[in-house]
């Protein structure tokens, strides 16, 4: 793979990192309830994620797609309801800010991280439509290494800045009395983006 097309991959999925979601939602929100800590490991956690999906690109997942099409609808339905149930749980939340990081909270982080963003139909779909043109079967195990691994530390560059941008003591004390209309606000994004995706599931 030249460099030109690997800084355009790199381009195309900075792009894509930076543009709001549930991935976003998720680790914005960690951040500040459950600190730095638990938002570094949510950030892990989407980044372990999109190596998944790029091991998967370089298999061809567009051709398993093909092979499979109620695959794409059971993963679909299946995001649908794991972001509901995030939203529900930030619409139930009490807005309070713990004292400290309880120990625990680092593996629940990764997890929620991991899952937000392998549920995500629109991360199947990017990657599935978009990289998969670049991470195709016939590329070499070298540059599917490389690949791999600038993807993986882009995503946790990105998402560790965010982690660490929102846990803050400036934005913690602006938040601090705010944080249950913060959890609300989050809630119905991804209560919406649920839906959204329901209903593009169903047509």
């Amino acid at each position: 793979m030249s460099w030109e097309a690997l800084t355009l991959v790199l381009a195309i999925h900075a792009v894509a990192l930076i543009s709001p979601g549930p991935d976003f939602a998720i680790v914005t929100r960690l951040s500040i309830v459950s600190g730095r800590r638990a938002g570094l490991w949510a950030a892990a956690g989407v980044a372990a994620a999109i190596g998944v999906y790029v091991l998967i690109c370089a298999f061809g997942l567009s051709l398993i797609i093909a092979a499979l099409p109620g695959l794409s609808t059971v993963l679909t339905v299946g995001g649908a309801l794991y972001l509901a149930w995030l939203g529900i749980s930030c619409l139930r939340s009490r807005g309070q800010l713990p004292e400290a990081s309880s120990s625990g909270t680092g593996g629940r982080a990764f997890v929620t991280g991991f899952f937000t963003n392998l549920l995500n139909p629109k991360a199947m779909l990017y990657f599935g439509s978009v990289l998969s043109q670049a991470l195709n079967p016939g590329l070499g195990l070298a540059d599917t290494a490389l690949l791999w691994g600038l993807l993986i530390a882009e995503s946790f560059l990105w998402f560790g800045f965010v982690a660490a941008v929102f846990s803050s003591r400036q934005v913690l004390e602006w938040l601090r009395g705010r944080l249950m209309w913060f959890d609300r606000a989050i809630g119905v994004v991804l209560m919406g983006l649920a839906a959204r995706i329901a209903l593009s599931a169903s047509r």
